[in-house]
């Protein structure tokens, strides 16, 4: 394990700057993820620190040692990829205890840590299979176990679900959770998927255009975003953002024609409120919100409805809060409230 260390990282790709400034610190044993819209600079910003992308400016230290422009090989970091970059004519074994072999590592040794390495992804079985003989997962986890075995400082994920359908996706999360408790190691990984992002992260890094909006757990992001920008991309479904007018000491809604309690500092001009939809309690039937679909999860249900504004909201509740009725108390015009 060890911590790692970003201090005004930058990159260029010519004369544009991709990366602006990074400051950056994970603790030893941290499960860090970076998580933004596509184009954020989430992936550039893992390859500086693997070393395959060059660094325009600022420090990168890895448990003490600034690595900025040392070799990839001499980092101390592992690299998991979106692809699972498998050998085909090679066994899982041979797979797992390439690198180390490439690094003359004598076979006994690679032997064991292979063997302990199978024994923690539960790959024991598999270890003479080709990769044809195996499922999305199983690749994975043969992947992760290829840098498991190089026993490195910090471990690197880049989207290494996303080839994976929704189901595996799930289970895979849980395993990188449970892996990750297990052996303790610093973990750096990078997804455009904010619900990967919550369940897994003891720190969430939020980007956009190359820079950091916020820094912190992701309870902390969830419940006090430091802008609109973090409010609407964390949490699913996204964040309802509403037009209001201060009035008195509180603030009127006038797509909802509610007045709620909330201090505005004396603010005079329109302002806008986010509320999260489970928080969200309107009656749908009345000032002149229309319903324009209404998903039904089971546990849970998504109403989708527009203000008379003109203004797009999802209310959300479990069974329990709308006991059952979804859509037929819509239909038969009962007032329901969340």
């Amino acid at each position: 394990m060890a911590d790692l260390s970003l201090e005004q990282v930058a990159k260029n790709f010519g004369e544009t700057r991709v990366i602006h400034g990074v400051d950056l610190e994970v603790k030893s044993g941290e499960f860090c993820v970076f998580v933004g819209p596509s184009g954020c600079g989430k992936s550039t910003l893992l390859r500086m620190v693997a070393g395959l992308e060059k660094t325009s400016a600022g420090v990168i230290k890895i448990a003490g040692r600034d690595v900025t422009h040392v070799d990839p090989a001499d980092r101390g970091v592992a690299m998991v990829f979106q692809t699972y970059a498998l050998y085909p004519h090679m066994s899982v074994a041979e797979n797992m205890g390439f690198g180390l072999r490439m690094n003359k590592v004598p076979k006994a040794v690679i032997q064991q840590k292979v063997a302990h390495a199978a024994q923690i992804l539960k790959l024991d079985a598999l270890l003479d299979r080709k990769p044809k003989a195996l499922s999305g997962g199983q690749r994975q986890r043969v992947a992760i176990g290829r840098a498991i075995v190089r026993d490195p400082d910090v471990f690197l994920f880049d989207e290494p679900l996303s080839n994976l359908d929704a189901e595996l996706r799930v289970e895979m999360r849980v395993e990188l959770a449970k892996l990750h408790k297990q052996i303790g190691a610093t973990m750096i990984y990078v997804t455009h998927d904010q619900v990967e992002a919550m369940t897994m992260a003891d720190k969430i890094v939020v980007l956009r255009d190359g820079r950091i909006e916020q820094v912190g757990a992701p309870l902390e992001l969830y419940n006090n975003p430091a802008n609109r920008f973090v409010a609407g991309f964390i949490g699913s479904p996204a964040m309802n953002f509403l037009q209001v007018l201060p009035r008195g000491d509180d603030f009127f809604v006038p797509a909802l024609n509610k007045v709620i309690a909330c201090s505005h500092a004396g603010a005079s001009q329109k302002l806008e409120i986010g509320v999260r939809p489970e928080r969200l309690d309107i009656d749908v039937t009345g000032q002149g919100i229309t319903v324009e679909l209404v998903e039904k999860l089971g546990n849970i249900n998504f109403v989708h409805v527009v203000s008379s504004l003109g203004e797009r909201l999802t209310i959300s509740s479990t069974l329990h809060q709308s006991r059952g009725f979804w859509p037929r108390s819509i239909e038969k015009k009962k007032p329901v409230v969340l």
